[in-house]
């Protein structure tokens, strides 16, 4: 399939913006404005459309162009085309947020892989049915986030058994009657579900 012209990706606003114009006809300059062409691809644009000569001036009806231009955004290669655009528009964003996420390195100590719920530290709260994380930034969290995943995956008897509240007291919260200290810190809190 031959490469479209660039004025395709346009054609909304060029056909907008002759419908506001209210001129009976167009000129070849005019046309060279709107579709972004140079002098001899508007005139064989124009030619296509079935402009005329007027004297020494190209013109052709603005309803006649917007007519053309309907036409075309009405076909199917038309649709093709813009389904494929938004495709790659959206293949690109995709490769420009992984780049970024990619980008983001968080250091952790070896002793993170082999964390249990007890050694998460201060700052990580799991009680059935609640997990709260007081961060400093968004690294901080997702430290603390991974150090949790670990603990998890270390040792899942001893989270479900925090997560669900079956047996006493819970990682990081004090039994009833213990004393807690707790850092004043920006949180984050997210309900568990059983499983």
């Amino acid at each position: 399939m031959p490469a479209k012209p660039r004025w395709w990706r346009h054609i909304p606003e060029i056909r907008k913006m002759l419908e506001d114009a209210r001129l009976p006809v167009i000129d070849r300059c005019s046309v060279e404005r709107l579709f972004g062409l140079e002098r001899r691809q508007a005139i064989e644009l124009m030619h296509r459309f079935g402009g005329y000569l007027a004297g020494r001036t190209f013109l052709i009806g603005r309803e006649q162009l917007i007519e053309a231009l309907d036409a075309i955004a009405a076909s199917g290669e038309y649709q093709q085309e813009a389904a494929r655009r938004d495709q790659l528009v959206a293949s690109v964003d995709a490769v420009r947020r992984t780049r970024q996420t990619e980008a983001v390195r968080i250091p952790v100590s070896r002793e993170v892989f082999d964390a249990r719920l007890k050694s998460l530290g201060p700052g990580v709260e799991l009680r059935a049915g609640r997990l709260a994380i007081e961060f400093a930034g968004p690294e901080d969290l997702l430290r603390k986030l991974f150090a949790l995943a670990q603990a998890v995956a270390n040792d899942y008897a001893a989270f479900e058994e925090s997560a669900t509240g079956a047996g006493g007291s819970q990682a990081g919260i004090p039994a009833a009657g213990e004393s807690a200290t707790h850092v004043a810190a920006v949180g984050l809190s997210a309900p568990l579900s059983a499983a």
